[in-house]
């Protein structure tokens, strides 16, 4: 992911030791998080790949990004009619004042949980209407979902303390195809998956080989991407194709999200992905059902 709270090397150039027989004996844990740091890229060129780009498909992603299937129990109590007063904060000129209103909900016994699922989520969709309606411009649309976006991450620690992790150290690789651009969604599943234990490694990788190579020199437990539209399918597939063939781990397991995938599950199957996933809340505990899985198959 390559929000700009999220910046510091990840050591691509390292390579591990030959590989030894035993796939257990050279299993090596990636620490949590990795964040992925991208060079500056001249004005113009980041001014034109926004609008272009990034924009189109963050629109694309939260008008398609499904509504939380299990709010929290306080959600209707406490959450409702703030969603536009909260978008409407994050695209203000007061750099503060969003996250100001969530601390304001927090101390009201809101948990970060319901903050991410019921304000985050639906008032990054809202600003995706908002832009779809002509009602904001993309600078201010790239403002507001970066500020959401690290208001997410300023939340991450809390959010993991909000729940026991239980988890098994196990490790995930979440990404989408490489060549597009950050998914807001796939940041709000990553914090999922580090609450509830996961070694996280995040994309985006700026080609197939940087994704390939990660995966072949270190061990993942699962690797998922998030496909928000069908404009890279075939590189999508043919990802999924060199990471069996080349991974460190052979029975990695292969999950699909993202707007593109809910709204045809059956591209799962086509792109020779093992599972998909809907839901942020569920898709580590189905993490784990698919590693079980994989230790099966021969």
């Amino acid at each position: 992911m390559s929000d700009v709270n999220e910046q510091s090397v990840l050591p691509g150039s390292a390579t591990d030791p030959a590989p030894v027989r035993h796939f257990k004996s050279f299993r090596k844990r990636i620490p949590a998080p990795i964040w992925r740091f991208r060079p500056t890229l001249p004005p113009v060129t980041v001014v034109q790949t926004i609008k272009t780009q990034i924009i189109p498909k963050i629109v694309l992603a939260l008008r398609k990004a499904p509504a939380p299937t299990s709010p929290a129990e306080t959600t209707e109590q406490t959450i409702p009619n703030t969603v536009e007063r909260f978008a409407a904060l994050t695209l203000g000129s007061n750099e503060d004042a969003p996250f100001a209103y969530v601390e304001d909900l927090l101390a009201q016994g809101i948990t970060v949980e319901s903050i991410f699922l019921d304000l985050l989520a639906p008032s990054a969709r809202y600003l995706g209407q908002l832009w779809e309606s002509d009602a904001t411009d993309f600078v201010n649309l790239t403002l507001a979902v970066g500020r959401q976006q690290r208001i997410m991450r300023r939340l991450g620690e809390r959010f993991c303390n909000e729940a026991p992790q239980g988890g098994g150290g196990e490790s995930v690789l979440l990404t989408i195809i490489p060549g597009e651009q950050h998914s807001f969604g796939l940041s709000m599943v990553a914090e999922f998956f580090r609450r509830a234990g996961w070694n996280l490694c995040t994309g985006p990788f700026s080609s197939h080989q940087e994704l390939t190579s990660l995966v072949h020199n270190h061990w993942f437990d699962i690797i998922g991407f998030s496909v928000s539209s069908d404009r890279r399918l075939d590189e999508l597939k043919q990802d999924i194709h060199d990471i069996r063939h080349d991974s460190r781990n052979r029975q990695v397991g292969i999950m699909l999200g993202g707007p593109m995938v809910i709204a045809q599950p059956d591209l799962v199957a086509s792109m020779g992905a093992d599972m998909m996933s809907a839901d942020a809340t569920t898709a580590p505990q189905q993490a784990r059902g698919l590693i079980e899985q994989m230790k099966n198959r021969t």
